[in-house]
C-alpha cells in the first residue's frame, strides 16, 4: 500500500514548543514511564495531534508521512510515522516534558489528543505549500490545522514523483556528513550493548585545560546528519549513525574518572541513533589513506578543506574526534563502501553524482574517478565478470581445437594451456577433496580430481555457449606438458638513423659491476645527491655495451627513464590509448611502455644472434628509481626480473601483460642500473620483491675526485692553500673542506646521516670563484635547507656550530645573497676546525 500524508500544522507557541521538543530534539525514552516504546535508539520522537484539529487516527496508518507546516508558506521538516498509540497518560507525560524544558504555558494537555504519533528520525525539507496544496486539490496556501488528504489526492503526488519517499529526496535539504575517530578499548562505557556504545552518541568536553574552546564542529551537526565512525583501535571505518536530536551542552561526562571535576556538566552530548555496523569495513589505511590511487584526490581534499580527519602526511590527524567529511572525501568512501547510497536513500538524500569530466590526465586519475561513479549505476557488477568469463573460455576453446599429445601450439595457445594447467595446480587440493566426497571415478589414465575438473569445465563452456570440447586427453596433455611451443618470428626493424653508441674508458669499479650484473642482471646505485651515480651509469654503460668483440653497439642499446610519483605501469610497461573510428566508435589499443618496448628490442637482437655468439647488450637506466612506487610500475614483470627466469634460463617464466594479455619473457641480454637519492629514501624502505632482486652498490660522497680533477695535490696542499690567502683555488679548496666537515656534522646528526651528506659533483666543472658562490647559493646551501625542513637554528647550531650570518639572515630565515669575498670570510670557520689528522688522501 502506498504511503500517505498528514499535514501537520506548528504555527501556535504552543505547537512550536511541542515541535520543537518533542520532533525535533525529542524525548530520552528513559524519560518516559511506558514499558512499551517503538523505538531502539535512546531519542524518540513524537508529535501529540491537536484535540481541536478532530482527526480521525483510524486516518493515519503506520508509514505514512508526516509533513510539518510552521509558516511562511513552506513545509520545512518531515517524518514517517513509526507507530500510533492511542494514551492521554502519555500525552500527558510528553506535554510535562515541554512544560519543563521551555517558558511557554503548556500545562493544559488537553490541546492534544491522546493520538499519538511516534515518528522516524525527522529530515528538514523546502516544500512550498502552495505547490503541495494544489496538488492535493486543497484550495489554500497556509495550513491552520492538521489534515488528512484523501488517497485519490496523495495519487498525484505518487503520479508526480514517483512516491512521497521521492518528493522527500527531491526537497530534502542535503544534509552534513562527519566523520567521529574514536577508541573503545579499555572504555567499559562504549562497549556494544553499553549506553554510550559506537554510534548511539558523540560527546566530548567543550573547553582544554586551559579554558580554550574544543571540539566546536559538535556544534555544526542538524538533526537528520549521518556521522561516520573510525575506530582507532582496529584502525578501520566501523559504520554509519544519524543525529537523532539537538546538542546538549550540559554533559556531566562518562562513567569514569577521565573527566576533571570542572569538566563535568559543561561538556558536548550529541546523540545518535540507526547506528548500522558494516559487513565489510573499510581499512582506514590499506583502502584509503595509504592507497596509492587515491594519494592526488585525498591530496586535493586536503588542500580544499580545514579540519580533516587526516593529516598533510595521509595519517589520522591528532585531535581530531570530531571533522566534517566533505563531499569529496564522501565520494571516495563511496568507491570502497557502495552500500553507504542506501544509508543516505534511507534518509531520503540523493547524493548528487560526481560532475562531468571528459578527459583523464593519467589511468590512475580514470581509475579513481570511475570508482566514484559505479556506486550511482549498477553496482552488481556480476555482468562483467560473466562477460569476462565467456570471453576467455571462448579463447580456450579456440586453443583446446589444437591441443593433442606432441601437438606444436603457438605462443597463445600454449599460453592459454598454462593458464588452465595453473587452475587446477593451484586448486588441486580441493578437487580431490570434492572427488573423494562425491565418491568419482577414474577416467581410462586420469584420476577423479582430474576427471572432476575436465567435466566441470565442458560445463563452463555449455554455460558460456560453446561447444565443449574439452577430453580425458586433452587434459592429460595440459597437465603433462606434453606439447611443443613455436619459434617466434623475428622482425628486426630497428630505426636506420640510429647511430653508432660512443664508446667511453672503464670506469672506477667497471669491472665488479660488470660482474654483478652478469650474475643478477640488475643494480641500484645509491647515495647522496651529487656523488655521480647517473654519471657514473651512463659511462659505465657505454664502456661495457662497447666491451663485445663483433658487435656494433648502436644508439638504441642504451635507453634512460627518470622514475617520478606519478610514473604507471602504463607509462612504463604497457598502456592503453584511446582512438574514434569515423563512425564514432571507440577503439582501444595498447601501447608498450618504455620497458616494453626497450626489452622487445634486445628479445630480438638475442634471438638474431647465432647460438656460439654473445647477444648484444642491452643497459636501461631508471634515474631516481625509488620516486615511483616500483611494486605498482613494474607490476608482474618484477618476477620475470630474475636470472633464472628469463628467456631461455633455468626457470624460464613467462609472464601475462595486464592490459593486452600477451605473454612476455624478458630476455637475458637486457640489463637495469638504477640510481637512488638517498636523500629522497632510504635502501631499507624499498620494497622487499624489488630488494630481493636487484643488487645495490654505494657512492658516497669522494672528495679525492675533486683534489684529481683541479689537481691541489693532498689534504695537506689544499689546507695550505685554504689557509693562504691569495693562494691559487683559495675558494675552492676552503669549499672542499667545508664540505668534508659538514658531511662529518650531517652524519653525526640522526635524523641526517650519510644518506644525506653533500656529493662532490656539486664543486664539478667549476671556472671561477662566481660559479663557486653560485653553486653554495643556489645548490648547497638550499639542499641543507631541505635536509633540515627550514629548521634555521638547527641550521645554525647543528651544521654552522653557532656562525654562517654572513651566508643566512637567521632572523628572516632566508639565504642571503653574497659574494666570494663573502663566502671566503664564512668559510674559515670549517678551515680553522678542520683537523688534518682525521683525513687521509685516499679521502
Amino acid at each position: 500500500m502506498s504511503s500517505g500524508i498528514v499535514l501537520a500544522s506548528a504555527t501556535s507557541p504552543t505547537e512550536q514548543a511541542v515541535f520543537d521538543e518533542l520532533v525535533h530534539r525529542g524525548v530520552e525514552q528513559e524519560e518516559i514511564s511506558s514499558p512499551v516504546l517503538p523505538m531502539d535508539d535512546s531519542m524518540v520522537h513524537a508529535w501529540p495531534v491537536p484535540e481541536a484539529d478532530h482527526v480521525d487516527p483510524a486516518s493515519i496508518n503506520k508509514g505514512d508521512f508526516v509533513l510539518f507546516y510552521r509558516g511562511s508558506n513552506r513545509y520545512t521538516w518531515a517524518a514517517q510515522i513509526h507507530r500510533i498509540d492511542p494514551s492521554r497518560e502519555l500525552t500527558e507525560q510528553l506535554m510535562s516534558q515541554v512544560a519543563e524544558r521551555t517558558s511557554t504555558d503548556t500545562e493544559s494537555s488537553q490541546e492534544f489528543s491522546e493520538t499519538i504519533l511516534w515518528l522516524n528520525i525527522p529530515v528538514p525539507i523546502e516544500l512550498e505549500s502552495y505547490r503541495l496544496h494544489d496538488l492535493l486539490n486543497l484550495d489554500q496556501e497556509a495550513l491552520t490545522r492538521t489534515i488528512i488528504p484523501q488517497p485519490e489526492a496523495v495519487q498525484k503526488v505518487h503520479d508526480e514523483y514517483g512516491s512521497v519517499e521521492e518528493m522527500l529526496q527531491t526537497t530534502r535539504e542535503d544534509p552534513s556528513v562527519f566523520i567521529e575517530l574514536t577508541s573503545i578499548e579499555d572504555k567499559p562505557y562504549k562497549q556494544p550493548g553499553e549506553k554510550f556504545a559506537l554510534g548511539t552518541a558523540v560527546f566530548s568536553r567543550s573547553e582544554s585545560k586551559s579554558g580554550d574552546k574544543i571540539y566546536e564542529t559538535l556544534r555544526e551537526p542538524e538533526v537528520g546528519d549521518l556521522v561516520l565512525h573510525i575506530l582507532k583501535d582496529t584502525r578501520e571505518l566501523q559504520g554509519v549513525s544519524t543525529v537523532t536530536s539537538t546538542l546538549q551542552t550540559d554533559f556531566e561526562g562518562p562513567p569514569d574518572d577521565s573527566w576533571e571535576p570542572e569538566a563535568r556538566g559543561q561538556g558536548y552530548f550529541l546523540p545518535l541513533g540507526q547506528f548500522r555496523e558494516f559487513d565489510d569495513p573499510i581499512d582506514i589505511d590499506e583502502d584509503l589513506l595509504q592507497n596509492e590511487d587515491y594519494r592526488e584526490r585525498l591530496q586535493t581534499v586536503y588542500d580544499d578543506h580545514d579540519g580533516l580527519v587526516y593529516d598533510k602526511n595521509f595519517e589520522l590527524a591528532q585531535g581530531a574526534y570530531f571533522t566534517e567529511c566533505p563531499l569529496d572525501l564522501l565520494y571516495i568512501c563511496l568507491a570502497e563502501l557502495p552500500e553507504l547510497l542506501d544509508d543516505a536513500k534511507r534518509h531520503y538524500w540523493s547524493i548528487d553524482q560526481p560532475p562531468a569530466v571528459d578527459q583523464y590526465d593519467s589511468v590512475t586519475e580514470a581509475v579513481v574517478d570511475v570508482r566514484t561513479r559505479l556506486p550511482f549505476a549498477d553496482r552488481d557488477r556480476s555482468w562483467f565478470l560473466n562477460i569476462f568469463a565467456e570471453s576467455i573460455i571462448e579463447a580456450f576453446t579456440t586453443s583446446l581445437s589444437s591441443v593433442q599429445p606432441n601437438a606444436e601450439l603457438t605462443e597463445t595457445e600454449a599460453t592459454h594451456c598454462k593458464l588452465i594447467e595453473r587452475v587446477y595446480t593451484d586448486r588441486e587440493e580441493k578437487f580431490s577433496r570434492v572427488a573423494e566426497r562425491l565418491t568419482i571415478g577414474r577416467t581410462n589414465h586420469i584420476g577423479p580430481a582430474e576427471t572432476l575438473f575436465f567435466v566441470l569445465f565442458r560445463e563452463l563452456q555449455s554455460r558460456s555457449g560453446v561447444s565443449p570440447n574439452m577430453s580425458r586427453v586433452k587434459i592429460r596433455t595440459i597437465l603433462n606438458e606434453n606439447y611443443e611451443i613455436e619459434a617466434p618470428t623475428q622482425t628486426l626493424s630497428f630505426d636506420d638513423e640510429m647511430g653508432p653508441l660512443e664508446a667511453k674508458d672503464r670506469p672506477e669499479r667497471g669491472e665488479e659491476i660488470a660482474r654483478q650484473l652478469t650474475d643478477i642482471g640488475q643494480m641500484v646505485f645509491y647515495g647522496p645527491p651529487g656523488t655521480g651515480k647517473t654519471y657514473k651509469a651512463k659511462q659505465f654503460a657505454h664502456w661495457w655495451i662497447n666491451d663485445q668483440d663483433d658487435v656494433d653497439p648502436h644508439n638504441g642499446q642504451l635507453e634512460t627513464v627518470t622514475f617520478h610519483p606519478s610514473f604507471t605501469y602504463e607509462d612504463f610497461i604497457e598502456g592503453l590509448s584511446v582512438d574514434t573510428n569515423a563512425d564514432g566508435t571507440v577503439v582501444y589499443d595498447e601501447e608498450p611502455g618504455v620497458f616494453l618496448e626497450f626489452a622487445e628490442r634486445a628479445r630480438q637482437e638475442y634471438y638474431a644472434t647465432d647460438d656460439d655468439d654473445t647477444p648484444p647488450r642491452y643497459v636501461l637506466i631508471i634515474d631516481e628509481i625509488n620516486r615511483g612506487n616500483l611494486a605498482q610500475i613494474f607490476g608482474e614483470m618484477i618476477t620475470a626480473l630474475e636470472a633464472d627466469k628469463r628467456l631461455d634460463g633455468s626457470n624460464q617464466t613467462t609472464v601475462s601483460l595486464a592490459h593486452s594479455g600477451d605473454r612476455f619473457l624478458i630476455p637475458p641480454n637486457l640489463f637495469l642500473i638504477g640510481t637512488m637519492n638517498t636523500a629522497d629514501r632510504s635502501i631499507a624502505l624499498v620494497d622487499a620483491a624489488i630488494r630481493r632482486r636487484f643488487r645495490f652498490l654505494g657512492f658516497p660522497p669522494n672528495l679525492r675526485l675533486l683534489r684529481e680533477e683541479y689537481g691541489l695535490g693532498s689534504w695537506a696542499d689544499v689546507l695550505t692553500n685554504a689557509s693562504t690567502p691569495g693562494a691559487e683555488d683559495h675558494l675552492l679548496c676552503k669549499s672542499l673542506i667545508a664540505i668534508h666537515e659538514l658531511n662529518a656534522r650531517i652524519r653525526s646528526e640522526p635524523d641526517l646521516g650519510r644518506g644525506k651528506q653533500i656529493g662532490h659533483s656539486f664543486l664539478f666543472e667549476i671556472a671561477s670563484d662566481e660559479e663557486i658562490v653560485d653553486t653554495w647559493r643556489f645548490e648547497i646551501l638550499p639542499l641543507l635547507e631541505e635536509y633540515l625542513f627550514g629548521q634555521y637554528d638547527r641550521i645554525r647550531e647543528s651544521l654552522f656550530t653557532g656562525d654562517g650570518e654572513e651566508l643566512f639572515d637567521w632572523d628572516r630565515q632566508e639565504i642571503r645573497s653574497f659574494n666570494a669575498e663573502t663566502l671566503s670570510t664564512a668559510l674559515e670557520t670549517f678551515v680553522e676546525s678542520f683537523d688534518l689528522a682525521s683525513v687521509n688522501d685516499s679521502d
